[in-house]
C-alpha cells in the first residue's frame, strides 16, 4: 500500500511539471494563421432581434438565397447560421436557447467561445456576415476577448465581418421596445460605449460595413458609422452606403442576389484619399459581402 501510494504521488508531480504538455498536441497553443484572402474559411451568419414577439423565434432559412449567392462566388467553407433564441429553427449551430431579455454582450460571449471551441484552438480562423443586432453580436464577441474580460475565450481567429444594416451607433427605433436587447441599441447606450474602438481579434479582423439610405430602421450613419461623436463609432476597413435599387430597405436588404442594378458609395481604408467612391449599375449587398470577406481589392 505505501508503495502504491508512493508510486501515485510520483504520477503527481510527474503530471504537475509536465503541465499542458500532458494534454498532447491538440492543446498546444494555436499561432495565429496568415491572412489568405479566400472563400474557404467557415463563415458565421448571425441573425439579428425579433419583436414583437412574446417568444422569439427565427427561421435561419431567411439566409438560404444569401448563402447561395454567396456560394456562387467560388465559396466553399463550412456556413453556420446561428441560433440563440429558444425557438430558432433549421440553423446549425446553436450557442443559446434565450429570450430578447438576455444582453447582447452575453450573446456575444457564447458566439466567442462557439467560434474559440470549434476553430480558435484548432489555429483555424473563420469570418462572419451579421445583420442587424447579429452584427452587434459578433462585435461583441471580439470586443470582449480583446478587453480579456473574465469568462471569455482567451483568443479568437476573425478575419474578416461583414456587418449589414447593424446600428453600431443605435437606432430611434429601439426607444419604443423595452426588451434588453433593445435598450442595448438605443443611441448613447452603456452597452454601445462598451464596444471596442478598435474591434480587432488575434488576427487583425477586416472590418466591411453595409447599409443603406433605404433602410428606415438603421440609418446610414449608424450602419457605417460615419458620425465619430456617437457611442459605438469605429473606423472600419471598408464601408459602404447603397443609395437605390430594389430591397433595400431594412428587412430586405441582406436577400439581395443580383449581379447589377443597384447603386452605391463606398470607402475604403486603403483608399481613403479617394474619400467615397460612387458606383452606378453595381452588384447587390449580399455580393459586396462576399467581397468583403474576400479581399477589398476585388472591389
Amino acid at each position: 500500500m505505501i508503495r502504491m501510494r508512493k508510486r501515485f504521488v510520483a504520477l503527481l508531480v510527474v503530471a504537475a511539471l509536465v503541465g499542458p504538455l500532458a494534454a498532447g498536441p491538440a492543446q498546444a497553443a494555436a499561432s495565429v494563421p496568415k491572412r489568405d484572402n479566400g472563400l474557404n474559411e467557415a463563415v458565421y451568419w448571425v441573425h439579428g432581434i425579433q419583436i414583437g414577439e412574446e417568444v422569439p423565434a427565427t427561421d435561419c432559412r431567411q439566409w438560404d438565397a444569401a448563402i447561395k449567392r454567396y456560394r456562387g462566388g467560388s465559396y466553399t467553407g463550412t456556413v453556420r447560421t446561428v441560433a440563440y433564441y429558444q425557438d430558432d429553427k433549421n440553423c446549425n449551430t446553436r450557442i443559446a436557447s434565450v429570450s430578447q431579455t438576455t444582453s447582447i454582450k452575453e450573446l456575444g460571449r457564447q458566439l466567442a467561445w462557439d467560434i474559440y471551441r470549434r476553430y480558435t484552438k484548432n489555429g483555424k480562423s473563420v469570418d462572419a456576415v451579421g445583420h442587424s443586432m447579429g452584427g452587434l453580436i459578433i462585435r461583441a464577441a471580439i470586443t470582449g476577448v480583446q478587453k480579456k474580460e473574465a469568462g471569455w475565450p482567451p483568443k479568437l481567429f476573425v478575419e474578416d465581418v461583414v456587418t449589414i444594416s447593424t446600428p453600431h451607433s443605435g437606432t430611434l427605433v429601439a426607444k419604443g421596445c423595452g426588451f434588453t436587447q433593445c435598450k442595448e441599441m438605443r443611441i448613447d447606450s452603456s452597452f454601445l460605449k462598451w464596444l471596442s474602438k478598435t474591434p480587432y481579434s488575434a488576427q487583425r479582423t477586416d472590418w466591411t460595413l453595409i447599409g443603406s439610405t433605404k433602410d428606415l430602421i438603421v440609418p446610414a450613419w449608424s450602419s457605417t458609422v460615419t458620425d465619430s461623436k456617437k457611442a459605438g463609432y469605429f473606423t472600419p476597413g471598408h464601408r459602404v452606403v447603397f443609395t437605390a435599387g430594389k430591397g433595400l430597405d431594412h428587412s430586405g436588404i441582406y436577400t439581395q442576389t443580383a449581379n447589377s442594378g443597384y447603386e452605391l458609395k463606398y470607402w475604403n481604408a486603403p483608399q481613403a484619399s479617394q474619400g467615397w467612391i460612387k458606383k452606378t449599375d453595381w452588384v447587390s449587398p449580399v455580393v459586396m459581402a462576399r467581397n468583403g470577406n474576400f479581399y477589398f481589392s476585388k472591389w
